[in-house]
Protein backbone atom coordinates (compact mmCIF):
# COMPACT_ATOMS: atom_id res chain seq x y z
CA UNK A 1 0.00 0.00 0.00
CA UNK A 2 1.43 3.33 -1.06
CA UNK A 3 0.99 6.63 0.90
CA UNK A 4 0.33 9.73 -0.77
CA UNK A 5 1.67 13.26 -0.67
CA UNK A 6 1.12 16.01 -2.43
CA UNK A 7 -3.00 15.97 -3.93
CA UNK A 8 -4.29 19.28 -2.45
CA UNK A 9 -8.08 20.69 -1.43
CA UNK A 10 -7.07 23.41 -3.52
CA UNK A 11 -6.56 21.17 -7.00
CA UNK A 12 -10.62 21.22 -6.85
CA UNK A 13 -13.80 19.79 -5.93
CA UNK A 14 -12.52 16.25 -5.97
CA UNK A 15 -9.67 16.79 -3.62
CA UNK A 16 -11.93 18.41 -1.09
CA UNK A 17 -10.97 15.93 1.76
CA UNK A 18 -7.21 16.22 1.11
CA UNK A 19 -5.19 18.50 2.75
CA UNK A 20 -4.42 21.93 1.86
CA UNK A 21 -1.12 23.01 0.77
CA UNK A 22 -0.76 25.79 3.16
CA UNK A 23 -0.59 23.51 5.69
CA UNK A 24 2.53 21.73 4.32
CA UNK A 25 4.57 25.44 3.40
CA UNK A 26 7.94 26.17 5.81
CA UNK A 27 10.31 28.00 4.66
CA UNK A 28 12.91 27.23 7.49
CA UNK A 29 12.55 24.06 7.14
CA UNK A 30 12.31 24.03 3.55
CA UNK A 31 16.01 25.62 3.07
CA UNK A 32 17.30 22.93 5.09
CA UNK A 33 16.70 20.45 2.33
CA UNK A 34 19.36 19.56 -0.19
CA UNK A 35 17.01 20.96 -2.88
CA UNK A 36 19.19 19.80 -5.99
CA UNK A 37 19.10 16.04 -4.93
CA UNK A 38 15.61 16.23 -3.61
CA UNK A 39 13.77 17.79 -6.48
CA UNK A 40 15.57 15.09 -8.77
CA UNK A 41 14.72 12.65 -6.37
CA UNK A 42 10.85 13.87 -7.33
CA UNK A 43 10.84 14.48 -10.56
CA UNK A 44 12.55 10.79 -11.64
CA UNK A 45 10.10 8.20 -9.49
CA UNK A 46 8.68 5.35 -11.44
CA UNK A 47 5.01 6.58 -13.22
CA UNK A 48 2.54 4.74 -11.89
CA UNK A 49 -0.10 6.66 -13.16
CA UNK A 50 -1.41 9.20 -16.34
CA UNK A 51 -4.21 11.79 -15.61
CA UNK A 52 -5.08 15.07 -17.33
CA UNK A 53 -3.63 18.09 -16.28
CA UNK A 54 -6.89 19.81 -16.36
CA UNK A 55 -7.70 17.55 -12.99
CA UNK A 56 -4.65 19.40 -11.44
CA UNK A 57 -4.45 23.17 -11.88
CA UNK A 58 -1.81 25.02 -10.90
CA UNK A 59 -1.98 26.55 -7.29
CA UNK A 60 0.15 29.47 -7.42
CA UNK A 61 0.30 30.43 -10.80
CA UNK A 62 -3.02 31.36 -12.89
CA UNK A 63 -2.08 29.33 -15.88
CA UNK A 64 -4.33 27.02 -18.42
CA UNK A 65 -3.00 23.16 -18.04
CA UNK A 66 -3.45 20.57 -20.87
CA UNK A 67 -2.08 17.34 -21.73
CA UNK A 68 -0.77 14.43 -19.38
CA UNK A 69 -0.07 14.46 -15.84
CA UNK A 70 2.40 12.06 -14.11
CA UNK A 71 1.72 10.71 -10.83
CA UNK A 72 4.68 9.19 -9.94
CA UNK A 73 6.21 6.55 -7.29
CA UNK A 74 9.20 5.59 -5.70
CA UNK A 75 8.19 2.33 -4.17
CA UNK A 76 6.55 3.03 -1.10
CA UNK A 77 5.00 7.13 -1.53
CA UNK A 78 3.15 8.41 -4.47
CA UNK A 79 3.00 12.41 -5.90
CA UNK A 80 1.67 14.50 -8.15
CA UNK A 81 4.34 15.37 -10.90
CA UNK A 82 4.14 19.18 -9.79
CA UNK A 83 5.36 18.54 -6.70
CA UNK A 84 8.96 19.20 -7.28
CA UNK A 85 8.00 22.57 -8.43
CA UNK A 86 6.12 23.13 -5.49
CA UNK A 87 9.19 22.18 -3.23
CA UNK A 88 11.46 24.24 -5.30
CA UNK A 89 9.55 27.36 -5.59
CA UNK A 90 7.28 27.69 -3.04
CA UNK A 91 7.87 26.55 0.54
CA UNK A 92 6.34 22.79 0.43
CA UNK A 93 7.97 20.26 2.74
CA UNK A 94 7.53 16.68 2.80
CA UNK A 95 6.23 14.75 5.85
CA UNK A 96 9.16 13.88 7.84
CA UNK A 97 9.33 10.12 7.51
CA UNK A 98 9.28 10.40 3.83
CA UNK A 99 12.05 12.79 3.84
CA UNK A 100 14.06 10.88 6.28
CA UNK A 101 13.68 7.58 3.73
CA UNK A 102 14.99 9.46 0.57
CA UNK A 103 18.06 10.60 2.57
CA UNK A 104 18.66 7.34 3.97
CA UNK A 105 18.26 5.60 0.67
CA UNK A 106 20.90 8.89 -1.16
CA UNK A 107 18.55 10.05 -2.44
CA UNK A 108 17.84 7.40 -4.80
CA UNK A 109 15.25 4.46 -5.95
CA UNK A 110 16.75 1.23 -5.21
CA UNK A 111 17.27 -1.16 -8.18
CA UNK A 112 15.37 -3.93 -5.80
CA UNK A 113 12.57 -1.75 -5.74
CA UNK A 114 12.13 -1.22 -9.18
CA UNK A 115 12.75 -4.75 -9.52
CA UNK A 116 10.07 -6.15 -7.03
CA UNK A 117 7.37 -3.28 -8.49
CA UNK A 118 7.35 -4.18 -12.66
CA UNK A 119 4.00 -2.57 -12.91
CA UNK A 120 5.80 0.83 -12.91
CA UNK A 121 7.00 2.51 -15.69
CA UNK A 122 10.60 3.24 -14.35
CA UNK A 123 11.99 4.08 -17.81
CA UNK A 124 14.09 7.06 -17.57
CA UNK A 125 13.32 8.94 -14.96
CA UNK A 126 14.46 7.44 -12.21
Amino acid sequence: MYKEFGFWKEYGEHYIGSPSIYLHRNKTINESYDKNKLVNYLNYGGIIAVSSKINFPHIFKDIERSGDFLLLTDGFWIWPEDLAEYVQSFDVVLPDDWYLHIIKNNYKISKEIKSKQEHIDWGLRS
